[in-house]
């Protein structure tokens, strides 16, 4: 099998061995004797389970590329099936290396929104209410789970100052 053209080849078959050393880990009962133990061990193998998954594909279309190839020269309807493959490859290296990219440690952490009216009144302080709503919306299209903390409304329904958990 060739190796991942796509970032680090070290960093996918190092990914690659931790994957297959986390799987039979999993798959041993005594292992789920300790339940904390045995989420760690499952959280791990979720997180890098694309990048393997990615990395076999890419694999796979590159050894199907090399027999497109070896083909086309007795048939030439196979050199058009080659250049699809190679436009997936291409496509498959760019995902491998966006999974490669290291990972903010905040992205899974809570965040506190707050949005305050500016300059402007009544009018800024009824932006202020649609741009709330608009974040509340999206925070529930994305299953977050969004709190007001605190607001202060003004006069005709806007918001002078508002604070949202998310």
């Amino acid at each position: 099998m060739s190796q991942p053209s796509a970032g680090h080849p070290g960093a996918v078959e190092a990914l690659l061995a931790e994957h297959a050393d986390l799987e039979a880990r999993l798959a041993d009962p005594s292992v789920h004797a300790d339940q904390g133990e045995a989420r760690r061990l499952g959280r791990r193998y979720a997180e890098i389970s694309p990048v393997v998954d990615t990395a076999r594909e890419l694999r796979s279309t590159e050894d199907d590329i090399a027999a497109a190839r070896e083909l086309a020269a007795e048939d030439p309807g196979f050199a058009a099936e080659a250049e699809d493959l190679e436009r997936r490859r291409e496509e498959l290296e760019e995902r491998l290396r966006a999974l490669l990219l290291p990972r903010d440690p905040d992205d899974l952490r809570d965040v506190i929104l707050e949005i305050k009216a500016g300059e402007g009144g009544e009018e800024s302080a009824l932006f202020a209410a649609d741009l709330l709503r608009m974040y509340l919306r999206y925070a529930e299209r994305r299953g977050w789970k969004a709190d007001v903390i605190d607001a202060e409304e003004s006069d005709l329904g806007g918001y002078k100052d508002v604070m949202v958990a998310v």
